[in-house]
């Protein structure tokens, strides 16, 4: 397994992976052909979606759904 330099940024990536953790580019090696829920979803959004830049999406939206059940309960419970 080889580093490569990532186009963008110029971080050191494994030549496997699918995007640089650092910058969210695509390493065109890995996978070629291969049709994978990041790629799809970058293409679709016309952006690179990194990892990071997901989980932070992931933890955003269950922060407000916690925050909007919350603010429920305490509406009916004084209602």
């Amino acid at each position: 397994m080889a580093l490569i330099p990532c186009p963008t940024c110029t971080q050191r990536v494994s030549e496997q992976a699918l995007a640089c953790p650092s910058c969210g580019h695509p390493i065109a090696a890995a996978g070629e052909g291969k049709q994978t829920a990041i790629r799809v979803l970058g293409g679709v959004a016309g952006t690179y979606v990194s990892a990071n830049a997901l989980v932070q999406l992931v933890l955003g939206a269950v922060f407000c759904i916690s925050v909007a059940a919350v603010i429920m309960t305490l509406i009916i419970v004084s209602g």
